[in-house]
């Protein structure tokens, strides 16, 4: 039985189909079938029904039952990944299920993409399905695995970025691992650089150059692990947004060099943004009375959180030290920041809950501290 709200909403589907249809396809009845079918096997908004419906039309809804009955059973949503590969690939309804689209899921199922991953990445890249099996994904996946040597890896490849095979096999593949090869960069440095940023596969050999040129000016090794972490964050940022950052730092309080000197021991810095960069400068330097260079000797302090991390540890020493518990010197504020969870909550909280059983609680943010502990 129907809910007047459901009653109301199959009769304003129904009036917005009539009204479309008519205007978007020759043939009213056989539009207003997809229409209808679009927003009520599929899931689709109404706009978005419409605009699906003028790249596809059909007499019977034989062969989309049969679709989504195969997409159901390779773990695809009715909520939300039917949805989205219908919107993005309409035709997807009037491919045929055993020849085309089966094939490839099996093929991805065989290689041991889980079936929620598999619905997922396919919803949202459905050039994938759109590929051949026989000479696109095979080949792709064959040259990747015998770089990778697992498909266990290749698996994280298409988690990541499923639009590696999307691209399928290509020459621009294969030049961009060759030269990287030439330049001198070791396999398994290749194997870094593709399993943490895969999309690297896909770019342009002029960027991939340009990337490796800056890394080696700059000073990074190509056969060492700073050359991988500097091409990690080169491949994502242009050469503005770097120059940007680097003024960031400079704006804090680090000289040039100094700036160079800390990419070169810990590329990652440059990875953060803005604000991350000006807020955890700030709390070091005007909260913690630390020295811009201080702070530049020990760069992994900003990859810290502030929020969650930084204050939280910091309100605690306070707390513990203005109760005569335990002194911590500006100098071991690093070491107590740096430190595991488990080796904090070890060291700083255990020992004291008998003398401040609200501790854990306001380190963990459930409770504010009476203001005299701070």
């Amino acid at each position: 039985m129907y809910s007047f709200s459901q009653q109301l909403r199959a009769k304003q589907n129904a009036a917005f189909i009539s009204s479309c249809s008519s205007s978007v396809c020759e043939n009213a009845p056989e539009k207003s079938l997809t229409v209808s079918y679009l927003i009520n096997s599929c899931g689709l908004s109404s706009n978005n029904a419409v605009s699906a419906s003028k790249k596809l039309c059909f007499k019977s809804p034989e062969k989309p039952d049969a679709v989504l009955k195969l997409l159901r059973e390779y773990g695809f949503t009715d909520a939300q990944d039917i949805p989205k590969l219908v919107t993005a690939w309409p035709n997807v309804l009037v491919a045929c299920p055993n020849k085309t689209l089966l094939p490839k899921l099996q093929f991805f199922r065989s290689i041991g993409v889980p079936l929620p991953v598999l619905a997922q990445k396919l919803s949202i890249y459905p050039s994938v399905l759109q590929r051949s099996l026989e000479n696109s994904i095979i080949p792709f996946y064959n040259y990747l695995r015998s770089i990778l040597g697992s498909n266990e890896r290749v698996v994280r490849v298409f988690s990541r970025a499923p639009m590696v095979f999307s691209s399928g096999w290509s020459d621009r593949v294969s030049s961009s691992i060759s030269f990287l090869r030439e330049r001198g960069v070791p396999e398994s440095a290749i194997v870094s650089l593709i399993m943490s940023n895969p999309p690297f596969l896909i770019i342009t050999k002029e960027k991939l150059a340009s990337c490796i040129d800056r890394a080696v000016e700059i000073g990074f090794d190509v056969t060492e692990s700073g050359f991988v972490q500097a091409m990690k964050v080169f491949l994502g940022m242009s050469e503005s947004t770097l120059k940007r950052k680097m003024e960031v730092y400079r704006m804090c309080g680090w000289s040039e060099s100094e700036t160079m000197d800390v990419f070169l021991r810990y590329p990652y810095c440059l990875k953060f943004s803005e604000k991350k960069i000006k807020f955890n400068m700030g709390y070091f330097v005007n909260e913690l009375g630390f020295k811009a260079s201080d702070v530049a000797r020990c760069p992994v302090l900003l990859s810290l959180s502030l929020d969650k991390r930084m204050e939280p540890r910091c309100l605690v020493a306070r707390i513990l030290t203005g109760k005569g518990l335990k002194y911590t010197s500006g100098v071991s504020v690093n070491k107590l920041l740096r430190l595991p969870e488990d080796t904090f909550l070890e060291s700083y909280i255990v020992p004291y809950e008998k003398d401040v059983p609200e501790l854990l609680d306001i380190y963990l943010g459930k409770i504010e501290p009476p203001p005299q502990w701070i």
